[in-house]
């Protein structure tokens, strides 16, 4: 069984922990993930036109050398500064 179950923070309680295990028997193991609802339409529906379109601009982009490129290192440092960690 699959759901996705989208609530505002405020709603978490002990309440929602009891509703989540009375889907699921006793024992089960289930997976958690928790992500934000803004995505930035990142997980829009989009057409197979539209999907084809977007890799067609992706290739060209990458042709014209627009890219940006990170070491790990950098990578690292830029994801730590955008959580706010030192």
């Amino acid at each position: 069984m699959e759901t996705i179950l989208r609530i505002k923070v405020s709603d978490l309680d002990v309440d929602f922990i009891k509703a989540i295990k009375s889907l699921f028997k006793k024992e089960r193991e289930i997976e958690i993930t928790v992500s934000s609802a803004t995505d930035f339409n990142l997980n829009k529906t989009e057409t197979k036109a539209e999907y084809i379109a977007r890799i067609k601009k992706a290739i060209k982009n990458v042709e014209k050398g627009n890219v940006i490129a990170f070491t790990d290192k950098e990578f690292n440092k830029l994801n730590k500064q955008l959580l706010g960690e030192k």
